[in-house]
This record gives structure tokens, C-alpha cells and sequence, in this order.
């Protein structure tokens, strides 16, 4: 059937519309990778002293879990049907872990951000932001976020299609009291085997509900990290070489 001129200009247009979005799509799954990332933070221009370490994230469909190296401290959550969310945090040194309630409080707070614990920083957060520039198609699409006021300067560098940060840097106050954080993607992987090999290794780990912590006084693991402040304070955010928790990194909530 021959169509008429501008019905075939038209059908022409949405094959071609067609064809570039389906060039444009991302076959990566979000869902289940592996990210590495260096973070850095400098106390004040006028000392340049840097704390580096390094952060793994772990995704595997609902379940997330932030890998911390230098403390042997990983921490997980898991998003339940109904939007509850479940943590849990594992002593790898020790291959043991503490399980907690959904919505129960850890290290002060229950979780409510899902997005935040998944991408380490939140749908709201980003909303906020203005969109600088966009570059690049697929997976490979990435976006440049700005949000700049008189005390504080945001750049992120945001991968849409995998939810990711590619850079994440936060400039606050001024002059020689100014510090500096920077995130910085160093590795990515979509290896489902690695993936599957990490969250099952962590299964591997004994575990204890954190409502029974007290209950076995015997146990010199439990009493250790509850001594320690383990159990009541977070793993998650800025670390040093040392492994000692760095202060100010309540950005990305």
C-alpha cells in the first residue's frame, strides 16, 4: 500500500525517532553492580591535609550494602514489599553481623530514605540541584548538577540510567575555615557472578538479632563492638586512613 506524502514523511520520522531511542538505551542493569570509590577530605585550604579511603557499593535487586575497607565494616539494607527497610551490619573481620527490625533505630536514626542508602544520595537532594550540562547516550548519559550559596558549593556528576555518582564534590564555608569532600567513581562492575559471590559470602556470617545483644554476656565479639560503640554508632560516611569516622557528612541525607 503506497501512503500518502506526508503520512510517509511522518512513518519515516517515527522509525527514526524509533531507531535512536532504541540506540540510546541502556542494557546495563542498575540494579546489580558494583562501584568503587576513592573519597577525599581536605580540612582547610591553607593545610591541604587529605583523609582518603575508600567506599564499595554493592547492589543485588533490593538489597544494597556499603563495603567500608578500612574498618572491615560493611553495611546493608534491604527494601521490603511494603517500603520498610531493613539494615543490618556486618563485621567482616569477624565474619558476624548484627540484624535489625525494619524501622527499628540504628545508631540513632530509622531509616526512611531508600534512595539515599542506594545511590548514597537522595531523590530530594538531587531535585534541588540545577542541571548544568548533559552529555553522552545510554549508559554512558551523564549529567552535571550544580547548587552553589553563600556558605556552600555542590557539583555532581550523575549517571541517570544506573543511578549512580560519577563525582560528587561539596565545597562548605570560606577562607581557612573552608573544608572540602570529593567522591570520585574509580571502578565499575556488572559481573552478576562477583555480585552474587559477595552478598553470599556475607549470608556465611553468624548472626545476631540486636535484641539479643545483651542477653549473651559471654560472647567477647558482641561485648567488644558494644564497648567499642559499634553497635550504637554508624559505619556510614567520610573515614580516614585510620579508620576513624570523619565529621560533616550529613550532605547527602
Amino acid at each position: 500500500m503506497k501512503l500518502p506524502l506526508p503520512l510517509s514523511i511522518m512513518f519515516s520520522s517515527l522509525l527514526i525517532t524509533l531507531s535512536g531511542a532504541s540506540y540510546a538505551q541502556c542494557d546495563l542493569s542498575s540494579s546489580s553492580l558494583q562501584a568503587s570509590y576513592q573519597l577525599t577530605s581536605t580540612d582547610s585550604p591553607v593545610s591541604q591535609h587529605q583523609n582518603k579511603s575508600s567506599l564499595n557499593l554493592w547492589r543485588q535487586g533490593n538489597t544494597v550494602a556499603h563495603q567500608y575497607p578500612q574498618t572491615d565494616i560493611t553495611e546493608s539494607w534491604f527494601l521490603l514489599n511494603n517500603k520498610q527497610i531493613k539494615p543490618t551490619r556486618f563485621f567482616d573481620g569477624y565474619q558476624r553481623g548484627i540484624e535489625y527490625q525494619p524501622g527499628e533505630m540504628v545508631h540513632g536514626k530509622s531509616e526512611h530514605d531508600w534512595s539515599y542508602r542506594y545511590q548514597f544520595i537522595s531523590d530530594k537532594l538531587i531535585s534541588q540541584l540545577t542541571l548544568s550540562t548533559e552529555t553522552g547516550k545510554g549508559c554512558e548519559r551523564q549529567q552535571v548538577l550544580t547548587q552553589t550559596s553563600a556558605n556552600s558549593k555542590i557539583e555532581l556528576v550523575w549517571l541517570p540510567e544506573l543511578q549512580l555518582i560519577s563525582r560528587f564534590s561539596w565545597t562548605k564555608g570560606q577562607g581557612q575555615h573552608q573544608t572540602h569532600e570529593q567522591w570520585q567513581l574509580t571502578e565499575l562492575s556488572h559481573d552478576a557472578d562477583k555480585v552474587a559471590a559477595f552478598f553470599k559470602q556475607l549470608n556465611h556470617y553468624k548472626m545476631t538479632d540486636y535484641a539479643d545483644i545483651g542477653d549473651d554476656h559471654s560472647d567477647e565479639f558482641l561485648t567488644n563492638m558494644v564497648t567499642l560503640g559499634f553497635v550504637e554508632h554508624g559505619a556510614s560516611g567520610f573515614y580516614d586512613t585510620e579508620g576513624k569516622a570523619l565529621a560533616g557528612n550529613g550532605h547527602a541525607h
